[in-house]
Order: structure tokens, then C-alpha cells, then sequence
């Protein structure tokens, strides 16, 4: 009968820890593309309220309280941005943890199938042995019957 791989274990933690980066690190994607999509809009957002600009250069009172939503908007934008770098560095992040741990599975997964060719190859040798045995005695038994 076969042994039970010693560190399977490890092996079945390791592939739960695995599972659970690469599911942290699908959200820290969705995360980042929110962020993107989010600054995508306020980018096209601030373009329009430019356009509207050259339509309404000749009022002053509307060109100034235009340029103070403008400075709002570009404030706006840039904490997006930094949002976005954020979300793209924590996405590096999970994605080296996940390697990481791909790695230790891989690890354990070579372990487990060295054990396991290990387990055959004594197995084949045990079977081998008994049918060596059971032919000597039967051998043996012949020579007794002869003599």
C-alpha cells in the first residue's frame, strides 16, 4: 500500500494560498481598471469644459469662474492619476505574492511526485520480492516432491 505524501499538507496550503493571490489579485486588476476608466472620464470631461472655454472667452466673469473649476478639475485629475499608479503598483505587488506562491506549489507539486514515483518503485520492488519468494518455495517444493 502506497504512503501518504508527508507534506501534503503544505502542498494543500500552499495551493490555497496560491488560489486566494491570484483571487486578490483579479480584484486589484478590476480595482485598477476602475481607476483608469475613472480618469479616462475626467480627462474627456476637463477636454469638454475646455472647448466650452473657447466658446465663452468673451464674458471675464465666466472666464475666471471657468479657469477656478478648471484648476478643480486638473486637482481632480491628478489625484486620479496618483489613484491610478497606486492601484497599478498594488497589482505589481499582488502579482509577485501570487508568483510567489505559484511557485511554492510547483514545489510541493515536484515533492508529491517524486514521492509518489518513489511509492511505485518500492511497491514494484515489493511485488517483485514476493513473486521471487513464491517461486523459490515453489521451486523448493518441487525438490522435495523429487527427492
Amino acid at each position: 500500500m502506497a504512503r501518504k505524501f508527508p507534506l501534503q499538507i503544505l502542498l494543500d496550503l500552499s495551493q490555497s494560498h496560491a488560489d486566494a493571490a491570484a483571487k486578490s489579485l483579479l480584484a486589484l486588476k478590476v480595482r485598477w481598471h476602475e481607476a483608469e476608466e475613472k480618469l479616462g472620464q475626467l480627462l474627456a470631461y476637463r477636454e469638454g469644459y475646455r472647448d466650452r472655454l473657447r466658446d465663452l472667452a468673451s464674458s471675464a466673469a465666466a472666464l475666471r469662474d471657468f479657469q477656478l473649476f478648471m484648476v478643480k478639475l486638473d486637482t481632480a485629475i491628478k489625484l486620479q492619476q496618483d489613484e491610478v499608479a497606486r492601484c497599478q503598483s498594488r497589482w505589481n505587488t499582488g502579482q509577485q505574492e501570487w508568483l510567489r506562491q505559484r511557485g511554492k506549489v510547483k514545489a510541493y507539486d515536484a515533492l508529491s511526485a517524486r514521492h509518489k514515483r518513489a511509492e511505485e518503485k518500492r511497491e514494484e520492488s515489493m511485488e517483485q520480492k514476493e513473486q521471487d519468494e513464491f517461486a523459490t518455495k515453489q521451486d523448493q517444493g518441487r525438490r522435495t516432491e523429487g527427492e
